[in-house]
């Protein structure tokens, strides 16, 4: 099988500026496993999309080649281009949601490269399409196919995009952070289904992560890029074990979360929500499937910081929607208590987990952020934007952003841009529904900072939703566990992490024990 090979890439934003990647070079052999880490920012996606040749059309490659064994990708024809990807060349990418065509069902995207790249058609390949959404973790592959992108959870589209980057059969994979927004169960059978993809058909990786427990697990060989260069590579021993630049110090410091001396909230406080038999069904009749929530009571104490944990798929974000009033809900009660005898409820505002998806993107920040503060008609233009100004500044983030569009911030700026939304109304609740999940370690560190001073600040309520476990133990008092849509287990952090009683929990728990172990195993060493 062929060697990805990239020497001294340039690629520029209209041939002027500073470059986005400068004399980038990198080998994927047969059968290796390399992994590409670095800040937001930092190139990472540009690499794998110069290898594709999909570049945004700003974008060009002033120097360099890219070759996939004999063939000149730099130089290949659309024709041949697209012969490559999605067969020889299979792409993961960061968003799925945003690469599906909303108007097709996953089947009908699975059953194209099946088409192209194996001639594969009926029958057969309605039941290889089954069988791939079977082994990326789909419980029902059958209404998994039939399923649009919408109709899936950020995890189950990255499930399915995994299918597809596998169907083709690949030669080399570009796995651009492809288990961001999965649990710790999912990411190792995926990371694990890929490493046996590796083993039999010598498929090649090149692993785009912030992940750096996985990266000390899965990976041979490790390269960190900062600001569109490589500025160290190494064996995986090498780089985590000895690294020898300060900025990969600084990624290995930030990954390292350790638990915080969190007070425990007290046991007779009062609650800030309660839901009380929460039930959330989609469709109808023989369509309609399990629960999406079934049966959920929970009360949540003022001033405390909730983990909620659980698999891709399992709630977690239905159970945020339903919070905020986004999603109806089928029976039950959720209710949020009065601050005042002349406050309504208490103020909950949720902070998505994709923070591009929750922009217009034609539309400046300060035209988004400033249009719930035009409903309070007592507020001058000028008090408006001292509001704004001052919620950039709470965040750390300089209020000269506001004029900028979401397009043009990096994914750390615009999840910070997120919170100060959420804060201009100065909520009692605030629900982050993956917060943290596509940031790197760094981004993620400041974000997690943040939220602890709010909550310290402000005696903001917190509801954590994740799949880090690391972040749970950082943040949180308690944990609340979701399986199949059921709350299964609620109880104290310490002890969720020693003695964690449903099978999910053992599960989740033992999930991220190998790979955090081997992580904190080289960053002691490191350190």
């Amino acid at each position: 099988m062929p060697e990805l090979v990239v020497e001294d890439l340039t690629v520029r934003s209209g041939g002027t500026g500073r470059p986005i990647l400068a004399g980038v070079s990198l080998a994927v052999k047969p059968g290796e496993f390399v992994a590409l880490v670095g800040g937001s920012g930092s190139g990472k996606t540009m690499t794998a999309r110069s290898v594709l040749q999909l570049l945004p059309p700003q974008l060009s490659i002033e120097s360099g080649s890219i070759r996939l064994g004999a063939l000149d990708v730099t130089g290949a024809s659309e024709a041949e281009l697209n012969r490559v990807r999605g067969g020889r060349l299979g792409m993961l990418f960061q968003q799925p949601k945003k690469m599906f065509n909303p108007n097709k069902t996953i089947g009908a995207h699975l059953r194209e490269p099946l088409k192209l790249h194996s001639g594969l058609r009926g029958q057969a390949a309605r039941t290889r399409v089954l069988q791939l959404l079977a082994e990326v973790g789909f419980e029902d592959p059958q209404r998994g196919a039939r399923s649009y992108p919408h109709q899936l959870s950020g995890g189950m589209a990255q499930r399915a995009m995994t299918a597809m980057a596998l169907a083709g059969q690949p030669e080399i994979l570009l796995a651009d952070e492809p288990t961001s927004a999965l649990d710790k169960v999912l990411e190792q059978q995926i990371l694990e289904l890929l490493d046996r993809q590796r083993i039999q058909r010598g498929l090649g990786i090149l692993y785009i992560t912030h992940n750096l427990a996985s990266v000390a697990a899965f990976a041979d060989r490790v390269l960190v890029m900062d600001a569109g260069v490589i500025v160290e590579s190494g064996t995986t021993e090498t780089v985590l074990g000895s690294p020898r630049t300060a900025y990969t110090r600084r990624l290995l410091e930030a990954s390292n979360l350790a638990p915080t001396s969190i007070p425990a909230a007290p046991t007779h406080q009062r609650s800030a929500l309660t839901l009380t038999n929460v039930v959330k069904q989609f469709g109808s009749g023989k369509r309609s499937g399990r629960p999406a929530l079934d049966w959920i009571s929970l009360d949540v104490k003022k001033g405390e910081i909730l983990g909620v944990l659980g698999q891709s798929g399992c709630g977690k974000s239905t159970l945020a929607r339903a919070i905020v009033g986004l999603e109806g809900i089928s029976s039950g009660s959720i209710t949020r208590t009065l601050l005042a005898a002349d406050a309504e409820a208490t103020a909950v505002q949720l902070v998505f987990q994709e923070p591009h998806d929750s922009f217009d993107p034609r539309m400046t920040l300060r035209a988004s952020l400033e249009a719930p503060l035009r409903s309070q008609k007592e507020l001058t233009s000028a008090e408006r934007s001292r509001r704004l100004a001052a919620a950039m500044e709470e965040v750390e983030l300089d209020p000269a952003l506001l004029d900028r569009r979401p397009g043009q911030c990096s994914g750390g700026q615009l999840q910070r841009v997120t919170i100060a939304r959420a804060l201009l109304l100065e909520p009692e609740v605030l629900i982050c529904d993956e917060a943290t999940s596509a940031l790197d370690a760094l981004t993620q560190r400041t974000i997690l900072e943040l939220l602890q001073r709010l909550h310290r600040d402000r005696g903001l309520t917190l509801m954590i939703i994740t799949h880090d476990m690391d972040v749970v133990r950082h943040m949180c008092q308690r944990v609340a566990v979701l399986y199949q849509g059921r709350l299964v287990e609620l109880t104290d952090t310490d002890k969720f992490f020693s003695d964690p009683q449903h099978q999910h929990s053992q599960d989740l728990v033992s999930a991220a024990i190998p790979c955090r172990g081997l992580h904190l195993k080289k960053i002691r060493a490191a350190l």
